[in-house]
């Protein structure tokens, strides 16, 4: 009898094609975890390869967790040989063996998004650089983190942007000192990881040792890759092409990103003799769900014609509310919530799903009014919290002198009567001598600083001397006690105490946890897994709470009963006029996910008004994807129906069972365009295209004496003509 006896057809003949390149269209809730693993039990225990030759990647820490766990339970103890990993923690698994080969030494610090915003505006401020929003820190650290994994460096920068324009010459400043100080630092941003590990790859040394040791590769998720992530696994498998990829082409949604969905469309072409196996049954949501969404994206040219398909029955129509307004669709959610709860369902089975992110908070406040229990996912991380950063700097500075960085967070953490001038001129001497700022505190004497502070700097320098010294002999946790105890940090907090302190205490909890699962780890391992950790690592799923998260958080995750809010056009898809049809399919694909994250029972709303910056919206029309999915499987209940506001006549209107707002004489019946008024003194006329700085691209709806109206995908903006040139470039 075969381990692979447990799986159904399509299933076997995935997990048992071991050699040569394999492609596993695997659709929603195809059971691609369970494929996988039997297919790595198969590999170990019934033709004898080794675990130390198989190599599994895929993108989430919870993903990762999972399929090792299901692997030991199938294996036993062999499996722990197996490398089932993050490409981050992949990535961070070969720099720690070879960081010299690209110029780092191998306790380089990991830096997150906080760090990278909080460098780039300490040099913003060096630079004399003022805000907009091209220049936020946020913004110029996501556009370096594109680059990098485009592998485009700065030495690159002028083969693509011409740099006689003086913003794009600031941008290549920013860039190269972003680098510089992160290299002087020793440590690597989330992109310099894997840039870092596919330059080691380039080393002939390295790639030999690394393909003779991964002979077999499997990639989960692979619709996801990037295109660095995808040369990386391409050349590992180069030698033996024993390349293993399980995906789904239909739920590729992190193209703003820089997952690239020709990856995988692409795979047949790149392995002329892969082996390819379709995964369409569908053990997680009932018929009539799948219906709906294998109706919704067959108009994606780019999906593979994948067909879900269950037998756990038909299952509940899909109720679709039209809400007056997102009040009137928040009240009738927590509505829903309340009268499944009664019915004996559990807030844990239950998740709201939105476009973005401010469609959270009426929502919230509605929860909060009726005492449902609820958790928000995709706000700050547990490690983003000021508190929390500040200790790991702490151990962030022991692991790596060099960390000029969290050196300077916690000079005067706790608070040391050191200012930023004393700072700074550590700061040039170090820079001065090509020392670290942490070893300048070994020669104050010789900096121009105040009397009164060099005994503090020194009482610093020996405090974290003291520690470091002993660092091979303390656990983590005796490292986190001498710090709270030698700095008496606790002491220190003012602003939200109680709280802080629970968090601190929780951060002492997850690392007795740590280590009581990994006795012998050490600082710079401890380092690197919390700097390798998620927002969706936090999910707890047996907590009894309703969660809230946008469709992009819910990826990889199931519920009985799923409320999916703001199916509006412009909301969702959050794309308007002349957007290309690539953009209409990346949006698709994410309705098709957030249809299929439901189990049981799945809600649609949208709203006749939406309040956006501010005021009312009117005349709101569903989402073209409502059109699009299977009408007969959709039950229009209740709701307030057209372009009514809440007023007494609204409020008067009986409901109607069934309506469809796409039927003759609903909400979607034809408007007829209203006349523009064009005026000729003006350059701008009603159907031009502009593009605004802040808002983006919009198409000009309507010109006056004074103003013009134009319609954004945030929304329609009223801009007066006298400061059109400014602010719009047509």
């Amino acid at each position: 009898m075969s381990i692979l006896d447990k799986l159904n057809e399509e299933q076997r003949k995935a997990a048992e094609k071991v050699d040569g390149p394999v492609l596993i269209l695997a659709g929603a809730g195809s059971g691609k975890t369970r494929t996988v693993t039997y297919r790595m039990a198969h590999m170990i225990k019934e033709r004898g390869i080794s675990p130390l030759n198989i190599l599994a990647l895929t993108f989430t820490n919870k993903a990762a967790k999972e399929m090792k766990e299901r692997a030991e339970e199938l294996i036993g103890a062999e499996a722990q040989n197996l490398v089932v990993s993050t490409f981050h923690a992949f990535s961070v698994r070969l720099l720690k063996m070879y960081a010299e080969r690209v110029g780092y030494d191998r306790n380089f610090n990991i830096y997150d998004v906080d760090d990278q915003k909080s460098i780039i505006t300490k040099i913003k401020k060096e630079m004399n650089l003022g805000d907009n929003d091209s220049t936020k820190p946020g913004a110029l650290a996501n556009r370096i983190s594109k680059l990098k994994e485009e592998g485009i460096g700065v030495e690159e920068l002028d083969q693509y942007f011409d740099l006689k324009i003086s913003a794009n010459r600031i941008f290549s400043q920013i860039y190269q000192s972003y680098n510089e100080t992160l290299k002087k630092n020793n440590a690597m941003d989330f992109s310099d990881l894997l840039v870092n590990a596919r330059k080691l790859l380039d080393d002939r040394y390295v790639l030999e040792r690394v393909q003779e040791r991964y002979k077999y590769i499997m990639v989960d998720e692979y619709q996801d890759t990037n295109n660095l992530q995808y040369e990386i696994i391409n050349l590992i498998a180069e030698k033996y092409k024993n390349i293993c990829v399980v995906g789904d082409e239909d739920q590729s949604i992190y193209a703003f990103r820089g997952a690239n969905i020709n990856n995988i469309l692409n795979f047949e072409r790149d392995y002329k003799n892969a082996f390819t196996v379709k995964l369409e049954r569908n053990y997680r949501s009932t018929k009539k769900i799948l219906d709906t969404a294998n109706e919704l994206i067959k108009n994606n040219k780019s999906s593979k014609g994948k067909n879900l398909w269950t037998d756990s029955g038909e299952g509940e129509k899909i109720k679709v509310y039209n809400a007056t307004d997102n009040f009137d669709e928040a009240n009738h959610i927590v509505r829903e919530i309340v009268k499944k709860v009664q019915d004996g369902a559990s807030y844990k089975d239950m998740t709201i799903l939105y476009r973005t992110n401010a469609q959270s908070r009426i929502l919230e406040e509605k929860l909060l009014n009726a005492n449902v229990p609820y958790k928000i996912y995709g706000g700050m991380q547990f490690f983003q919290r000021k508190e929390i950063k500040d200790i790991l700097a702490y151990l962030s500075l022991l692991n790596n002198k060099n960390d000029n960085h969290n050196f300077a967070r916690i000079i005067n953490v706790p608070k040391r009567a050191i200012g930023e001038k004393t700072i700074q001129k550590i700061s040039e001497f170090a820079s001065k001598n090509n020392i670290s700022m942490f070893d300048a505190l070994q020669y104050v004497d010789k900096i121009s600083l105040r009397s009164t502070v060099k005994p503090t700097l020194v009482s610093f320098y020996k405090m974290m001397k003291n520690i470091h010294s002993n660092l091979e002999n303390l656990s983590i946790k005796e490292i986190f006690d001498q710090i709270l105890a030698k700095t008496r940090y606790i002491d220190s907090l003012e602003d939200n105490k109680e709280d802080r302190i629970k968090n601190i205490e929780e951060l002492l909890n997850s690392i007795i946890e740590i280590e009581r699962q990994n006795p012998e780890i050490t600082l710079e391992e401890y380092l690197d897994m919390i700097s390798l950790t998620s927002s969706s690592d936090g999910i707890e799923e047996d907590e009894n709470y309703v969660k809230l998260m946008t469709i992009h958080s819910s990826k990889g995750l199931e519920f009985d009963y799923v409320f999916l809010v703001g199916m509006e056009e412009g909301l969702f898809p959050s794309i308007s006029f002349d957007s290309p049809e690539d953009e209409i399919e990346e949006e698709r694909r994410l309705c098709y996910v957030a249809i299929t994250r439901a189990k049981k029972e799945l809600f649609i709303s949208y709203a006749s008004t939406r309040k956006i910056w501010g005021r009312d919206d009117n005349f709101r029309k569903p989402s073209r994807f409502l059109h699009e999915m299977k009408q007969d499987n959709l039950e229009y209940v209740g709701g307030r129906f057209g372009t009514l506001k809440r007023s007494a006549v609204a409020k008067s209107i009986p409901k109607v069972e069934n309506f469809n707002p796409f039927s003759k004489g609903g909400f979607g019946r034809k408007i007829e365009p209203r006349k523009v008024e064009k005026t000729e003194n003006s350059k701008y006329k009603a159907g031009q295209t502009v593009t605004h700085k802040k808002f983006g691209l919009g198409k000009i709806k309507k010109v006056d004496t004074k103003s013009m109206t134009v319609e954004f995908k945030v929304g329609e903006k009223k801009i007066a003509l006298i400061l059109a040139d400014k602010i719009l470039e047509n």
